[in-house]
């Protein structure tokens, strides 16, 4: 009888042997196939009464300057959010390249990245300011109330632009913050991918 539990755990532990071997030498394709959905940032939802935010760097490599300006994305918010707020905060002056002036901007799509802020300077380092949302961005203007979403996944995808003047920098750091209220109050719900609602 040992003997021939003995030979039963060597056969199995063969087994797996060879089922290890085997999945560990699988072809990479299969792994890269899983997904073919490009990524993005996700709206994220809460359904507690809590502002929500997005943090976010503007440095001076964020993106490829086209004309001394150029956008890229940030983050997203859930259809039908609240804008309420927005800072900046130069980190390490903006430097290099013959700069002179460095401007940042934000917005709901890459053509229209001033409709949450109008540009506002982040040359040289110092305090966070608290900066005025666009007159437009506060509230859901620009974040639902019939607008068609412009998120990958939903919701809003929110954009920085940068633009430098006279020579794009080779050094430089800033913070970005934009605060939001949760579209949750009981009146608000969850809009599918791809819908629109009426401002809640």
């Amino acid at each position: 009888m040992r003997k021939f539990i003995r030979n039963l755990v060597a056969s199995v532990g063969l087994a797996l042997s060879v089922l290890a071997i085997g999945v560990l030498s699988a072809p990479e394709v299969a792994l890269a196939q899983l997904s073919t959905a490009p990524r993005g940032p996700v709206p994220r939802y809460f359904q507690t009464q809590q502002t929500g935010y997005l943090r976010f760097a503007i440095n001076f490599n964020s993106c490829v300057y086209v004309t001394l300006t150029c956008t890229f994305k940030v983050g997203s918010v859930p259809y039908n959010a609240f804008m309420m707020r927005a800072y900046t905060q130069n980190i390490t002056t903006f430097s290099g390249g013959g700069v002179t002036a460095m401007t940042a901007s934000f917005g709901t799509t890459s053509s229209a990245a001033t409709n949450l802020m109008a540009a506002v300077t982040i040359l040289t380092a110092g305090n966070a300011v608290t900066q005025s949302l666009a007159a437009g961005g506060l509230g859901t203007t620009v974040t639902g109330d019939g607008i068609a979403q412009s998120g990958l996944n939903g919701g809003f995808d929110i954009y920085v632009t940068i633009t430098a003047t006279t020579g794009a920098p080779t050094a430089g750091a800033a913070m970005g913050l934009i605060e939001y209220a949760f579209p949750n109050d009981g009146s608000c719900a969850p809009v599918p991918l791809g819908s629109t609602a009426a401002g809640c």
